[in-house]
């Protein structure tokens, strides 16, 4: 009966030993490099101060935005919300591919996701900039408001990452792709929570990402079998 106490105790030991030693992929996705790599705090420029011209023009942007734009394009934007491959593609040639049939892909595309949101996640906090219906209360957000703050714009970042990626791996189908790419950032101007200039920082900080994967001897490696995988499900 000791005997068995004691291996028990050993095995929880063991289990707890495992469950600690890998948090960071339960709880942060799987990276390629954080800000250890790609600091954003120190590339991109401050955002426009909370009383200045330049924001008061962009929260009446926002607002012109909601007030003109067609039914339609409102659904849309509240759908590019989604963030991933299938989100991402959904309005391109490369929605025809069932993705199911691209796991290496989907999960490349994953990665850039996890990366953009290590390098992105500092810079929130650092430069604090509080979404438009934070500072304007007439302004009523169309999708549901991340509790991180407005600048740099995360999905213009990941969807100008992405754009680039997947514009390596099927130039032929690079302008749709960096079209789309500018069309999902004009999506969070329309559902209200992000200013212009969250998204200029935001393609700025996804062309960063970009670079630095092709610098990454990790991504590059996953890179080739995707670029294969997307090409033949393509017929490219």
């Amino acid at each position: 009966m000791l005997g068995l106490t004691r291996r028990a105790l050993m095995g929880a030991f063991t289990i707890a030993t495992l469950c600690l030693a890998q948090p960071a992929l339960a709880d942060d996705g799987h990276p390629y490099f954080g800000p250890e790599a790609l600091d954003l705090t120190v590339l991109l420029v401050p955002p426009p101060a909370k009383d200045s011209d330049v924001t008061k023009a962009e929260l009446a942007e926002v607002k012109a935005l909601q007030a003109s734009v067609s039914d339609a394009r409102k659904q849309q934007a509240i759908a590019d919300a989604e963030e991933g491959f299938t989100p991402f593609v959904t309005t391109t040639s490369l929605a025809a591919v069932d993705p199911a049939k691209l796991p290496l892909t989907v999960a490349l595309i994953q990665r850039v996701l996890d990366t953009e949101d290590a390098a992105t996640t500092p810079a929130k906090k650092f430069f604090d900039r509080a979404r438009p219906p934070l500072v304007d209360d007439t302004i009523k957000p169309l999708a549901k408001m991340s509790k991180s703050n407005a600048y740099p714009s995360g999905h213009t970042t990941n969807g100008t990452a992405i754009a680039i990626v997947l514009s390596e791996m099927v130039p032929e189908k690079r302008a749709e792709l960096m079209a789309r790419a500018e069309d999902y950032a004009t999506s969070r101007l329309i559902v209200g929570v992000h200013y212009r200039s969250d998204l200029g920082a935001g393609f700025a900080s996804g062309a960063l990402i970009a670079k630095e994967l092709e610098e990454n001897a990790e991504f590059q490696k996953e890179m080739a079998p995707a670029k294969a995988e997307l090409r033949a499900a393509l017929g490219l």
